[in-house]
């Protein structure tokens, strides 16, 4: 088998999914990465949607064959490696609903990154990462837009879509817009917190072990759902890998007071110690 490569970024929140899954399972051997600048909208480019036409990472090539999100490239890591988690199978389907929940629309990471809350988060935002994120992006989208091509459409509509909400933070929105947003985000924080308090909180209080599953070592869901958790952290304003007492202290400013179960908090303690957390920076 020939060495399989790894579209990766940085700062991209899905990325550290695989990353975790081939730092756990000792792929670092195996497996090349290769950067696509997110922040320069590098994933628009032609070439990268020949690999990927959805224009998203992580994408992952092995044998002639591209895995094009994180569920499908950790699960192909997962069947490369000599050490793989054992699977129960009657936890299986559990942790299968447990994945999907993680990436669901409703508490997305990269929508509570790029949309404001309120007018001071706006004016916060205007001037920090997601409006210089958008206009990176922006740039190259207006570019490949006049040079058509067999991704014009693809192009074209994300062109328009990433230009509406950096006019949120750069232009003047009007009253009904700025409202629209705030509720969406606001929302999205809501379903976070939901989502915690509820199954995550189920899941965790019901497992034996120290990871999902019941096992000792992390496996599957245990990589998105860490990945998930450590994001949000951040987009709250919470610093990466800090201890549960501060990082919960910043979550619960956006997901509301109610206390977070103490199973959730040992969940986190436990990873930030973890070498491959440490390594990666998870945030």
């Amino acid at each position: 088998m020939s060495k399989a490569v790894l579209y990766d970024f940085f700062a991209s929140a899905w990325c550290q999914v695989p990353k975790l899954a081939i730092e756990e399972l000792g792929l670092q051997n195996d497996v090349e990465t290769k950067v696509v600048n997110l922040l320069e909208g590098q994933n628009f480019e032609p070439s990268y949607l020949k690999i990927n036409a959805h224009g998203t990472i992580p994408s992952l090539q092995v044998d002639g064959k591209t895995y094009d999100d994180s569920t499908s490239c950790t699960r192909k890591l997962i069947e490369m490696a000599p050490n793989a988690p054992k699977k129960d199978t009657h936890t299986d389907h559990e942790l299968e609903k447990l994945i999907r929940a993680v990436h669901s629309d409703h508490h997305d990471p990269n929508v509570l990154l790029l949309l404001a809350v309120n007018d001071e988060d706006r004016a916060e935002k205007a001037k920090g990462l997601p409006a210089a994120f958008l206009g990176g992006r922006q740039k190259t989208l207006d570019k490949l837009a006049t040079e058509g091509g067999e991704f014009a459409d693809f192009i074209l509509a994300k062109q328009k879509f990433n230009g509406t909400l950096l006019s949120f933070y750069t232009g003047n929105p009007d009253e009904a817009t700025r409202q629209k947003i705030y509720a969406d985000a606001n929302g999205q924080w809501k379903s976070a917190g939901e989502f915690i308090r509820g199954e995550v909180t189920h899941i965790l209080r019901k497992t034996p072990g120290s990871y999902l599953g019941g096992a000792s070592t992390p496996g599957e869901a245990d990589y998105h759902l860490i990945t998930w958790l450590a994001r949000i952290i951040t987009d709250a304003g919470g610093a990466a890998g800090s201890v549960s007492g501060e990082a919960f202290a910043a979550l619960q400013k956006r997901i509301g007071p109610e206390p977070i179960d103490p199973v959730v908090a040992g969940y986190w303690d436990g990873w930030t110690q973890r070498p491959s957390f440490k390594k990666l920076g998870v945030h």
